[in-house]
C-alpha cells in the first residue's frame, strides 16, 4: 500500500472534512442498528404485554427513541453523503493541482515523454479513480471498526457476554472478505486502469487527428485500436463486477451467520432463563444492523488494486524531474535588458551533426536582430536556448550578463516576452486570453495592445467585443487572427526583450504593412530577436544574420530588404 501513501499525507488539508463525514456515517449506520434493534424489543414487548406476558410496558420511550432513531438515521445519511463527497471533491482538486505543479517545471524534452493523451487521462481519469480510497475504502473500514466497537459494549451491556460472539462473528468477516476481495481483484482492477488510458489515449488521439488518418486512410485502424482497447476494458469491468457481485453474497452471508448465531444464542438463553424474548429479539435484529457494515467492505476493496494502479501512474508523473531543473542559488537578471549567446554548439543527439555551431550572437536593447534560414536550420533552437528550454553541450546564454541557467525561470519568462510559432488560445473570450499577461489590466490598456497587433479593427466590428469567445484553440478566429491575438498577449506583458518566432505568418501584405508601422515604434526600446525565413516577413531590422550549417552569417540590410508579399505567407 505505499503507493497510496502520499496520497493519504496529500489529504492532510482535507482531515476535518473527512473526519466529520466518518462520523456522519458512524452515525448512520448505529441508528439504523439501533433503529431494528429497538423496533424489533418494543413490537416483541408489546405483544407480551397484549397477551399479559409482561407487565409496567412504558410505550412512550421506546416510541420517541424509534422516531428519534428513524430521523437521526435520515438526517445523517444525507448529511454523510454530503460532507464526503464535498471532502473528495476539494480532494480531487487539490490532486489535480499538485500533478499540474509536478508537469509545470518540466522541460519539453522530459515533457515528451509522456504522450498528451495519457497526461489527460492521468489529470483526469486516474485522478478520478482515487475518489474511491477514502470515500468507499478509509471510511467504510474506520466506519466498521468504530460500529463493532460500539456494538460490543452495548450488546455486553444489555445482554449476556456470550452476546460478543456475534461482534466477534462480524469481525472475523469484516476481515477475511476484503482480504479475499483485495486478493480476487488484483489483476482485473490493474487491466482496468490500463485499459481506461488506452481506451482515452485512442479516442483523443482520433479526433485530433481525424482529418490526417482520413486523408491516409487510417480511420479503421484507428477505430480498430479503440474497440481493442475499450473491449480489454469492459472485460476488466465484467471480471471487477463478477468478483464484487460474489463479495456482496459472502458479506451477505455473513450478516445472516451473525443472525443465525444471534437466534442460537438467544435459544439458549431463553433456555435458560437468562434474558426475556424482547432482549432476545433486540440483540437479533442489532446483529442484522450491525452487518450494514460490514457488507461495504468487499465491494471497496477488490477495486483497491485499480487505485493502486492508478496511484502508481501519478507518481509517475510526480517523481519525473525535468532535465533542466532551477538552480540551487537563482540570480537575477542585470537591469540592462541584453540578450546574448555565446560560442553555443548544440546537437539534439550524440552522432548527429551540430544543429548550432559555436554560435555568438548579441541583442541590445533598441535592437531588432533578425535570423533567416531554411526549415530546420536551428532558428527555433536558437531561441530554445535563449529561454533555456534545451541545453547546449557547450555555451551558454546570458540575459542582462547573467547566465540565464542561474536564472529561476519565473524570472527569465518575467523579462522576455516570447510569440513562439504555435499559438496557444485558450477556450475562452478575447479580454480572457488577453489577461493571461496581466490579469489586472483594464480595457484600455488591452485595445492598445489589440491596436499594436493589427487587430482593432476586427474587434470593433464584433458585437460582444473584448467579450467575444475564441473557441477551443482559437477555433473561431482566422489562422492570422489568431496569431496577432497571442502577439497582443505578449505586448500587454511590456517585456524588456522580446522573441518573435514567424510573427508574421498566414498574414496578407496589407496586414503586414500595417503591423510594420504599428509594431515597430513599441520595439524600438527592447532588445528583439526575430526568427523568420525571410526578411519581408519581419519587421525592419537592424541586423541581418543567415543561420546556415549550424553558423550565422551577415547579411547586408540594403540586400535583404524586400517588400512584404501581397499574398498571406
Amino acid at each position: 500500500m505505499r503507493d497510496l501513501a502520499p496520497f493519504l499525507r496529500l489529504a492532510l488539508p482535507r482531515l476535518p472534512w473527512f473526519g466529520g463525514g466518518l462520523l456522519l456515517a458512524v452515525l448512520t449506520v448505529l441508528t439504523s442498528a439501533g433503529l431494528l434493534a429497538l423496533s424489533g424489543w418494543f413490537i416483541t414487548a408489546s405483544a407480551l404485554a397484549g397477551a399479559g406476558l409482561l407487565a409496567g410496558l412504558d410505550v412512550y420511550r421506546p416510541a420517541g427513541g424509534i422516531r428519534a432513531f428513524a430521523i437521526t438515521r435520515t438526517v445523517a445519511r444525507y448529511t454523510e453523503r454530503l460532507v464526503n463527497h464535498e471532502a473528495v471533491l476539494r480532494h480531487l482538486a487539490d490532486l489535480r493541482g499538485w500533478i499540474f505543479r509536478a508537469l509545470a517545471p518540466l522541460d519539453p524534452a522530459t515533457l515528451a515523454r509522456f504522450r498528451s493523451a495519457d497526461l489527460l487521462q492521468r489529470l483526469v481519469g486516474d485522478i478520478d479513480t482515487l475518489d474511491g480510497l477514502f470515500l468507499r475504502v478509509i471510511t467504510p473500514t474506520l466506519t466498521a471498526a468504530i460500529t463493532l466497537m460500539t456494538g460490543a459494549v452495548f450488546l455486553g451491556w444489555l445482554a449476556p457476554v456470550s452476546a460478543l460472539w456475534i461482534v466477534a462473528w462480524l469481525a472475523l468477516a469484516g476481515l477475511l472478505l476484503p482480504a479475499l476481495a483485495l486478493g480476487l481483484g488484483r489483476g482485473a482492477g490493474r487491466a482496468r486502469t490500463g485499459a481506461a488510458a488506452q481506451v482515452r489515449e485512442h479516442a483523443v488521439e482520433g479526433v485530433q487527428g481525424l482529418a490526417e488518418l482520413r486523408v491516409f486512410g487510417g480511420l479503421e485502424r484507428q477505430a480498430q485500436a479503440l474497440r481493442e482497447a475499450e473491449q480489454t476494458r469492459a472485460r476488466a469491468e465484467y471480471a471487477l463486477g463478477r468478483w464484487g457481485a460474489l463479495g456482496d453474497a459472502a458479506a451477505t452471508l455473513a450478516g445472516l451467520g451473525a443472525v443465525w448465531l444471534a437466534l442460537w444464542l438467544g435459544a439458549g438463553w431463553l433456555a435458560s432463563g437468562e434474558t426475556g424474548a424482547p432482549l432476545v429479539v433486540l440483540v437479533v435484529l442489532g446483529a442484522l444492523g450491525l452487518g450494514e457494515a460490514v457488507a461495504m467492505l468487499p465491494g471497496a476493496y477488490q477495486r483497491v488494486e485499480q487505485m493502486r494502479a492508478a496511484a502508481r501512474r501519478l507518481l509517475e508523473v510526480a517523481h519525473t524531474r525535468p532535465a533542466l531543473p532551477e538552480p540551487p542559488c537563482p540570480v537575477s537578471p542585470g537591469d540592462r535588458g541584453a540578450l546574448a549567446l555565446q560560442e553555443v554548439t548544440l546537437r539534439y543527439r550524440e552522432t548527429a551533426a551540430p544543429i548550432l555551431d559555436r554560435v555568438s550572437l548579441e541583442v541590445n536593447p533598441g535592437e531588432i536582430v533578425l535570423v533567416t534560414g531554411e526549415s530546420g536550420a536551428g532558428k527555433t533552437s536558437l531561441a530554445s536556448v535563449a529561454l533555456r528550454l534545451v541545453a547546449p553541450q557547450s555555451g551558454e546564454a546570458r540575459l542582462g550578463g547573467v547566465p540565464v541557467a542561474d536564472m529561476r525561470y519565473r524570472d527569465l519568462y518575467n523579462h522576455v516576452g516570447v510569440l513562439t510559432q504555435e499559438t496557444v488560445l485558450f477556450a475562452d473570450s478575447i479580454a480572457a486570453n488577453l489577461r493571461l499577461a496581466d490579469p489586472q489590466a483594464d480595457d484600455a490598456r488591452l485595445h492598445r495592445a489589440l491596436h499594436l497587433a493589427g487587430l482593432d479593427d476586427f474587434v470593433a466590428t464584433l458585437e460582444q467585443g473584448l467579450d467575444t469567445p475564441v473557441g477551443e484553440g482559437g477555433a473561431l478566429l482566422s489562422g492570422g487572427q489568431a496569431r496577432r491575438l497571442a502577439l497582443a498577449r505578449l505586448i500587454l506583458r511590456e517585456p524588456r526583450v522580446v522573441i518573435l518566432d514567424e510573427p508574421f505568418r498566414g498574414l496578407d501584405g496589407a496586414t503586414i504593412a500595417r503591423l510594420r508601422s504599428r509594431l515597430t515604434p513599441w520595439l524600438a526600446s527592447r532588445a528583439t530577436l526575430v526568427i523568420a525565413h525571410e526578411a519581408a516577413m519581419a519587421p525592419p531590422a537592424t541586423r541581418h544574420y543567415r543561420l546556415q550549417g549550424g553558423r550565422l552569417e551577415a547579411v547586408e540590410i540594403a540586400s535583404a530588404s524586400a517588400s512584404a508579399p501581397s499574398t498571406a505567407g
